[in-house]
């Protein structure tokens, strides 16, 4: 969904309106430059889906609606008269790795239908890991490491580090460098506020701080492999 130009919904006939208004607000909140298209019986106008010279392969890596939101978000009256709503999570400060998990597989709310971003445990300090859920599916995997795992004169031999050096350096904390959690959620009637104050509950605490110091007493219960 989120790499389309064309998206059809078909047997809208077995639905009421109200179902395909709601379907319709999900999918423009996923994908924000997709057209959609409503059909009954799979008739749909050839014109509509084949050489319409919409596809355009760098605009596609960004049209996903959860880097639309990284960008400052695309908050439409008609996909919030549908309860569809989405905000990003940002903090600087590590998850506690035992609470974050829990979080994750016991409170995690059900009317997420997608998330998307990196963040930072406190167990595993140099580890950028990427968070992506799409309906009842989730995944985690390593993303790499982050700036300040290595000395300046490591970060420096880098490309990548090089080009955007004043932007990275910009946003350099003076206790967690470049270290970041910041993860897109969207979803049908979540609660922002209340899954704001959930996570920051996750974060590390000012009475863990002597056991993200020492690394001791951090149980982690995320797989080893990521």
């Amino acid at each position: 969904i989120e790499f389309a130009n064309v998206i059809i919904l078909n047997k809208t006939d077995l639905v009421d309106t109200s179902t395909v208004g709601l379907l319709k607000a999900s999918i423009q909140k996923l994908n924000p430059s997709a057209k959609i298209l409503t059909s009954d019986f799979s008739k749909v106008d050839p014109k509509e889906i084949l050489n319409t010279r919409l596809f355009d392969f760098e605009e596609a890596q960004t049209s996903a609606g959860w880097q639309k939101e990284l960008e400052g978000g695309i908050h439409t009256p008609e996909t919030e008269e549908y309860g569809i709503s989405s905000f990003v999570f940002r903090n600087q400060k590590p998850f506690h790795p035992e609470r974050f998990w829990k979080y994750l597989n016991e409170e995690y709310p059900s009317g997420v239908i997608r998330a998307k971003g990196l963040f930072w445990l406190a167990s595993r300090p140099d580890d950028a890991i990427n968070f992506s859920q799409a309906g009842g599916s989730s995944r985690l995997e390593k993303a790499g490491v982050w700036w300040i795992s290595m000395p300046f004169s490591e970060r420096i031999k880098y490309q990548a580090f090089v080009d955007n050096r004043e932007y990275i350096e910009s946003k350099w904390h003076k206790q967690w460098g470049d270290r970041m959690n910041e993860i897109v959620f969207i979803g049908q009637d979540i609660d922002k506020e209340k899954m704001i104050a959930d996570l920051e509950q996750c974060l590390v605490q000012d009475s863990d701080q002597k056991h993200f110091e020492s690394k001791k007493g951090l149980t982690d219960p995320f797989p080893k492999n990521i």
